[in-house]
């Protein structure tokens, strides 16, 4: 007589292995690829404010301090005091020059925005 079995046979537990592999499989890196593009646009983001506020200081008849700007940094204007705060997780680059430049870089590496003009 069969008695009442509780629980998985082994072939039941190793389909449930091999559809969660093959998920894995697709979902990680896709995953790693929005994080990725996330991080892109933060630092296109944050490079096209930064270029925006020199740029609009310079009109002022300011400048802004060159240097590299840790992500939470403050980047003031000399002609009218008036600041941005560099986003987190990203840095920022200023130069000035003919065109003064600004670019972006992630904390996390890997991503970085294209140099923005001003």
């Amino acid at each position: 007589m069969l008695k009442n079995r509780k629980g998985f046979t082994l072939v039941e537990v190793i389909v449930v292995a091999v559809i969660v592999a093959v998920l894995a499989a697709v979902a990680i890196p896709l995953y790693i690829s929005y994080v990725n593009d996330s991080r892109i646009n933060q630092c296109e983001n944050a490079a096209g404010s930064v270029a925006s506020f020199a740029g609009a200081c310079v009109n002022a008849g300011g400048t802004v301090a060159d240097g590299a700007y840790a992500p939470g940094a403050s980047i003031t204007c000399s002609a009218n005091t008036t600041t941005i705060m560099v986003p987190a997780d990203v840095t920022v680059t200023v130069t000035n020059g003919a065109p003064g430049t600004v670019t972006a870089s992630h904390a996390d590496g890997g991503a970085s925005a294209n140099t923005y003009n001003f």
